[in-house]
């Protein structure tokens, strides 16, 4: 009796504790269930308050123009003729702007990152002129070479440590030659240091509001660190840029030029346009090529046809030759679309004013 006793009370306990452990599992399946349901029941009955559109399908909150420029472009999609302009395909990012009118014309890839190389140059020459024109440093100012400058790889115009040489003939140097110890010592210049200089540049970057672009150095050299990137940006941000750019007289009349001299340690030394655009065509006036393995060949030209400016970039094109011919069939092929003709021709035998 007593066994008999002892086993209905262990069964009644083992039910007990099956019961339990039945339950547990249940509130722990429950518990394990309900963020799904809720995930699912918010995806097909609110998508907007999921992934927080509004109900007409547009992000909220709105894009700040003010704080984004290049969101204010009167855009038109302009189908490339590919008589006049090579395959889109032979370029990782690239664009047409009609500076005049305001309008990005064409595009692709417009707001994806890539190096820019010298690109980054710009940015120098635009802080300088802007210091310049608010009177904090005047063109014939002098700079004392440091050996930190001369140190600096890549494309030089060989200056030399203790080299007494005016902001002009660095600005020249840096824009017109792509000199990587002209830049680093215009940037130490203005800045105190190259380090302050580049805190300069991004803050200037972001003023301007490219908020896709961030600098390491001011030349654009590669930095060869697993920390620190490479100078990078965007066809749109560069376009910012360039637009500031070409407001300054100054620097159009540098990058105008096909050849420029410099007194540097072996004594005046001539130098090309590393854009070889502006001595091909007088519409070309500038502004910047780049190239480093990461990059490819880059560049930032603009032209004025019938004073009509227009601003055409590059960014990843496979070769130097390449890089020179898309850019002149993107401008040909815009100009002729509104009437203006191909670079080089006399505008009275192409087309009627547009």
């Amino acid at each position: 009796m007593g066994c008999e006793m002892g086993i209905i009370v262990k069964n009644e306990m083992g039910r007990a504790l099956k019961g339990k452990i039945l339950l547990g599992k249940t509130k722990s399946f429950v518990l394990r269930i309900t963020p799904v349901f809720l995930f699912l029941f918010l995806l097909f009955s609110e998508p907007i308050a999921l992934f927080g559109l509004s109900s007409d399908g547009i992000s909220d909150p709105e894009v700040d123009k003010d704080k984004y420029p290049h969101k204010q472009f009167n855009y038109i999609n302009v189908e490339i003729d590919t008589t006049l302009a090579y395959a889109p395909s032979l370029y990782k990012a690239g664009l047409i702007y009609d500076f005049t009118e305001n309008r990005l014309v064409w595009e692709k890839n417009l707001e994806e990152q890539f190096p820019i190389a010298s690109l980054t140059k710009m940015m120098v020459s635009l802080i300088a002129i802007e210091q310049i024109d608010a009177g904090n440093i005047k063109l014939d100012d002098i700079a004392t070479i440091s050996k930190y400058a001369t140190w600096v790889g890549g494309s030089k115009v060989y200056l030399k440590a203790g080299q007494k040489v005016t902001i002009s003939d660095l600005l020249e140097a840096s824009m017109i030659r792509s000199g990587n110890d002209a830049a680093y010592a215009l940037a130490e210049y203005v800045g105190g240091t190259e380090k302050d200089f580049v805190y300069m540049m991004n803050e200037k970057a972001e003023s301007l509001g490219m908020e896709s672009t961030c600098f390491a150095n001011s030349t654009g050299m590669p930095m060869r660190s697993k920390v620190i990137a490479d100078n990078h940006s965007t066809a749109a941000d560069l376009l910012l840029m360039a637009r500031e750019l070409v407001k300054h007289e100054d620097i159009l009349d540098m990058t105008s030029r096909s050849t420029e001299k410099i007194q540097n340690a072996n004594g005046l030394y001539t130098y090309d346009n590393r854009n070889s655009l502006v001595k091909k065509y007088d519409e070309i006036d500038g502004l910047k090529t780049g190239f480093t393995n990461a990059a490819k060949y880059c560049i930032v030209a603009t032209s004025k046809r019938c004073d009509h400016r227009v601003i055409t970039i590059l960014l990843g094109v496979e070769t130097k030759r390449n890089r020179y011919n898309v850019a002149v069939n993107l401008f040909n092929n815009y100009y002729s679309s509104i009437g203006l003709g191909k670079l080089g021709e006399d505008f009275e035998e192409t087309a009627s004013v547009h």
